[in-house]
């Protein structure tokens, strides 16, 4: 009946730190003149843009925050969700990064679009709180402007509405944004000839979605396991297989990403130039940034230093940091499995706090 049992969307990891790493390897020996990467300039809005950042021309900037998103992309189900949201908070001159990780089913106010936006839709979702021991036709919907969940606002309006709300969220303002879709995870990982993972706890899902809106099972013992392109996907989409489903999800893909970061140094691939065409032409149809060129150089000469230890991950859960709570909500006409802010709908205080202290104390 909830909108979670159905294969509606492709559960997906965002490897876009390496990806980036990646491209930025690989611009080292192409002209501009030759980039065919897709991007996109941000809409125009009343928030100016930061300005941009150069590292290797000794700019002494103390920190730089990337919005990392994920979707399905083209012929999936769900294409334009995102259902994977990092924010990369990067700090250069101390060599860290911090992934803040959120969750795709936040219950989020929808943010009230720029009169100049030309992709506005009109959408405002019945919503109401979903008692355990109540019909859904007896419960009185909440009055007031629409809600959804923030992985539909990418959507809804675009990169500069989930931009928004992600800033309202964490109290962290954004320099630039990646956003990539499905097919590129796969074949990155299989291009570094796989990643060595340690799963955990035994992961058994029946309920695997499938080709054609079916089911499968997908099953993965605990322990060292080698995962190809294939089964790396699978491990971070499943999502029915552990008693905190996104959260633990949302871990995996951080797994995944540090994984992915750790074999592309260890394989030293700047003197392999076919692998850099081979990536390329992957990413080429996969990737959509605002990141200029020399943004692009200067994050990767400096972001290349960081070792695993030097990357803290930071799930915005209800298990770790015990900020989110969970029940089951009506949104349009449907109840669904949501979580929103312990302290209350649209109440970031104790989130955003919470940010800040862990930052500040990796200062």
């Amino acid at each position: 009946m909830g909108e979670d049992k159905k294969p509606k969307t492709i559960r997906i990891v965002l490897v876009a730190v390496l990806i980036l790493f990646f491209l930025i390897l690989f611009l080292k020996y192409l002209p501009a003149k030759s980039f065919n990467i897709k991007s996109s300039e941000k809409p125009t809005t009343k928030t100016q843009k930061i300005p941009p950042f150069n590292l290797s021309l000794g700019a002494e900037i103390e920190e730089i925050n990337i919005l990392a998103l994920g979707k399905p992309g083209a012929g999936y189900p769900g294409e334009n969700l995102t259902d994977t949201i990092i924010l990369m908070h990067f700090k250069p001159a101390q060599e860290k990064l911090v992934l803040i990780s959120l969750p795709r089913d936040l219950l989020v106010k929808i943010p009230i679009r720029p009169a100049n936006e030309s992709e506005s839709r009109n959408f405002t979702p019945r919503l109401s709180m979903a008692s355990q021991t109540r019909d859904a036709e007896d419960i009185e919907p909440l009055k007031g402007a629409g809600f959804t969940k923030i992985n539909h606002l990418y959507s809804l309006g675009g990169l500069e509405m989930i931009k928004q709300k992600t800033e309202e969220i964490t109290g962290l303002q954004i320099n630039s944004y990646i956003l990539i879709d499905l097919a590129a995870v796969k074949e990155i990982v299989d291009l570094v000839d796989g990643l060595n993972i340690l799963v955990p706890q035994d992961i058994n899902d029946p309920f695997f979605p499938g080709p054609n809106y079916s089911y499968q099972a997908f099953a993965l013992s605990a322990g060292w396991r080698y995962l190809d392109g294939e089964t790396a996907l699978k491990y971070i989409r499943t999502r029915y297989t552990s008693p905190n489903s996104d959260f633990d999800r949302m871990a995996r893909q951080q797994q995944i990403l540090k994984a992915l970061k750790q074999k592309v140094l260890s394989l030293n691939l700047l003197w392999n130039f076919p692998a850099y065409l081979k990536i390329f032409q992957s990413l080429n149809e996969h990737i959509q940034t605002d990141l200029g060129l020399m943004e692009m150089k200067s994050l990767w000469q400096s972001a290349s230093r960081i070792g695993a230890s030097q990357i803290i991950n930071l799930v915005i859960d209800k298990k770790e940091t015990n900020l989110m709570t969970s029940g089951p909500i009506i949104l349009n006409g449907q109840i669904s499995s949501m979580v929103w802010p312990k302290k209350g709908q649209e109440n970031y205080d104790e989130i955003r706090n919470f940010i800040k202290r862990t930052l500040n104390d990796e200062k």
